[in-house]
């Protein structure tokens, strides 16, 4: 491996294992929304959205231990469609039925938003191509975290 692909992986490492700490985090809060309701009042919505942060944590993680080669890696970077579902074939909750969940998904929806505004700001100030990518990548798959929420919560999107 020569010195520049070994920097510019270990930039990429870098910028993703901070990504993922924020991963975590927004995974625990939907986690700890979906443990507080009984099984059979999960909406299945929240199922699917769990579902697409665990495998956008689960990317990033590979991303970072080598488990995806310099093809796959290059393609995901450059915007391939890694999402398990479309935000717009959700259906947004019902406010008689879910409304205390409503209100914890609409803080969920501000630290996504949180999130999303930072890497679109650092895609924007980056100026190295290899980090603008994986910028552009990070700040992607936030936006879709941000446009399944909005869906949900039946918001015009931002």
């Amino acid at each position: 491996m020569g010195v520049i692909r070994f920097f510019r992986r270990l930039g990429l490492k870098s910028i993703l294992s901070s990504a993922l700490t924020l991963e975590q985090d927004i995974y625990n809060l939907y986690a700890s929304l979906k443990e507080e309701l009984d099984e059979p009042e999960v909406p299945p919505s929240i199922v699917r959205i769990v579902d697409e942060e665990a495998g956008h944590q689960s990317l990033i993680r590979d991303m970072i231990a080598n488990r995806i080669g310099e093809e796959e890696m290059e393609r995901i970077l450059e915007g391939g469609n890694l999402h398990i579902h479309d935000p717009q074939a959700l259906e947004p909750l019902s406010k008689s039925r879910y409304g205390p969940v409503l209100r914890r998904l609409e803080i969920i929806l501000e630290r996504e938003r949180e999130i999303y505004d930072l890497f679109t700001g650092l895609y924007r100030k980056s100026k190295i191509p290899f980090i603008r990518r994986a910028f552009r990548f990070l700040k992607e798959q936030e936006q879709t975290h941000v446009l399944l929420l909005e869906r949900l919560l039946n918001k015009p999107r931002s």
